[in-house]
């Protein structure tokens, strides 16, 4: 019999299945916050955060690329540990508890980027730092054929190449693309109804053109314009600039240039001179020689400077020579001129002292002299000098370089040597003597500005190394040396992928005398180093020789 059930029982009905539709994941919060919010939230995070919110959404790709995040992290990455590294920038104008600061005075060197109406791609600077910093970049190679005649002159100035050669004469083309010849002028005496050869090239940035001056074998020089706008090169003027032998090297800034002949005869000129009929308007300017000096003891190589400020011209000339005891040195000459062309100082300087560890105490602060006296290593027995002096160079320079303050030479024993040059009113010398360590090679050639970035290349071109060297600049005179962690070796990554074997071959352009060309071709065997051409903030312009006769430009981009 089944048991009763009692009517005070009560069940416990089974709960309602829960609405599959209704279940969900995590909840979107950030959907609804507004752009401003986001963008406050996006300011604290890293680079590499960054770079994943970019793939997350539109919206995130949008808000992670937004211009002002991509500045606050170039001023923490670049700007403010400069700040802090300079002596001279006082604490106050620097902020106190926030890693980022709009004020341009802040920015230093980096204030051109900041100015108030200027548009910068931000992120487009930063990766462009980020790539200098670490050595990546892609390289174009641009060959000229030259079986005959001496090797190709060639220049790099606010993103154009020009080069010149007696076969083509002077020739522009843009470095980001060098697919095509954007202007070609022959070279031609006319009085000889004959091509002359180039033996010098200058080139300097006025606005929306460019100025270049070749120098030849005959000892003329002529001036062209570049203009951006039109890609057009003209020819302004042709003048007589030394009678005496070819010009070797030269020294552009507008409207001023310094030559040197292979006779060692140095000239400056003002190119805006008086013009030889006043009265006729349509007449060509003559360049008007300001100075002009013989020097019987200069030996290559040497460096040309020119500076033109609001007040004076100052042109300088580094040269070597060998000295009894400590090697081979540098001697500096330099010349003050007012903007009539009046001449208001001659005075020479060398790195005798810098390289047995002396520094010049003249033109020092009381407290910077007694912090010398302090500080200064144990001398001879007569206490004047030195008995061995620390930097020694037995052999002779393979370049160098001079950008004030900041002076590079090159050497055979695979290392670089770098002097700091104090010029004012009342001194010139040259302080400090740092040996750069890091190249595992001879170094071939050096080129440095005056913000403190040099470039250095082996004598065969298969190490190129980049140097920050205001890091190095609290340390000059010491006996640490600046090894090899504080520069970067560039590194191509298409190079690379070549070299493995996974990649395609970068492409060559071949040169003819109609123009530029893309054609293919395969890695060949470099057997020199013939010219840093030089570099700016987005490249590095390399010339090499090759074993066949030709020469190969190659373009280092770091965008």
């Amino acid at each position: 019999m089944s048991k009763r059930l009692r009517e005070d029982d009560t069940f416990d009905l089974p709960s309602a299945k829960r609405n599959r539709d209704l279940v969900t994941g995590p909840v979107d919060r950030l959907s609804s916050l507004s752009d401003e919010l986001l963008l406050n939230i996006l300011s604290f995070l890293p680079v590499s955060s960054l770079n994943v919110c970019q793939t997350l959404s539109h919206r995130f790709h949008t808000l992670s690329g937004d211009s002002e995040l991509w500045k606050r992290q170039y001023y923490s990455q670049w700007v403010r540990p400069r700040a802090r590294r300079l002596a001279n920038v006082r604490r106050s104008t620097l902020p106190a508890k926030t890693e980022y600061s709009p004020k341009v005075s802040t920015w230093l060197d980096h204030s051109h980027l900041a100015e108030e109406g200027k548009v910068t791609n931000w992120k487009r600077q930063y990766r462009l730092r980020h790539n200098w910093s670490r050595g990546l970049c892609r390289v174009t190679e641009v060959e000229f054929p030259q079986p005959t005649s001496p090797p190709s002159l060639v220049k790099l100035c606010a993103g154009n190449v020009f080069t010149a050669d007696a076969p083509h004469g002077l020739r522009a083309w843009a470095a980001r693309d060098p697919a095509s010849c954007l202007a070609n002028i022959p070279f031609s005496d006319e009085r000889e109804d004959s091509t002359v050869l180039p033996t010098a090239l200058a080139v300097n940035q006025q606005q929306d053109q460019q100025e270049i001056v070749v120098g030849f074998e005959n000892g003329r020089f002529n001036r062209y314009v570049f203009d951006v706008q039109t890609s057009r090169l003209i020819l302004h003027s042709s003048h007589v600039g030394l009678s005496d032998g070819a010009i070797t090297a030269m020294a552009l800034s507008s409207p001023y240039l310094l030559i040197v002949s292979q006779h060692k005869t140095l000239s400056l000129y003002n190119l805006r001179g008086q013009s030889h009929r006043p009265e006729a308007a349509n007449d060509i300017t003559q360049p008007r020689e300001l100075v002009s000096l013989k020097a019987e003891n200069m030996i290559a190589p040497m460096t040309l400077s020119l500076r033109v400020s609001a007040l004076e011209i100052v042109a300088t000339i580094v040269y070597s020579f060998f000295h009894i005891g400590c090697g081979w040195s540098q001697g500096m000459q330099e010349l003050r001129f007012d903007r009539d062309g009046q001449q208001l100082d001659c005075r020479i300087a060398s790195t005798v002292d810098s390289q047995y560890g002396m520094r010049p105490l003249q033109g020092l602060s009381p407290s910077l002299k007694r912090r010398h006296s302090a500080s200064f290593e144990p001398t001879d027995i007569e206490g004047s000098t030195p008995a061995v002096p620390s930097i020694l160079h037995q052999q002779q320079p393979t370049s160098m370089s001079y950008s004030h303050p900041y002076l590079l030479t090159s050497h055979a024993d695979n290392t670089l040597t770098m002097y700091i040059v104090v010029s004012d009113l009342s001194s010139l010398f040259v302080r400090g003597g740092q040996r750069l360590w890091g190249h595992t090679s001879s170094v071939s050639t050096v080129q440095v500005t005056n913000r403190g970035k040099a470039v250095s290349v082996s004598t065969r071109g298969d190490e190129i190394r980049i140097w920050e060297l205001e890091a190095a600049v609290p340390s000059l005179g010491s006996r640490r040396p600046l090894k090899a962690e504080n520069s970067i070796q560039v590194s191509p990554e298409n190079k690379r992928r070549m070299e493995s074997g996974s990649g395609r071959v970068p492409k060559s352009i071949q040169q003819d005398a109609g123009g530029l060309g893309t054609v293919p071709s395969a890695p060949q065997e470099i057997s020199r180093m013939h010219e840093c051409v030089g570099f700016d903030e987005e490249r590095v312009l390399l010339l090499r020789e090759k074993q066949v006769g030709t020469q190969l430009l190659e373009c280092y981009d770091f965008t």
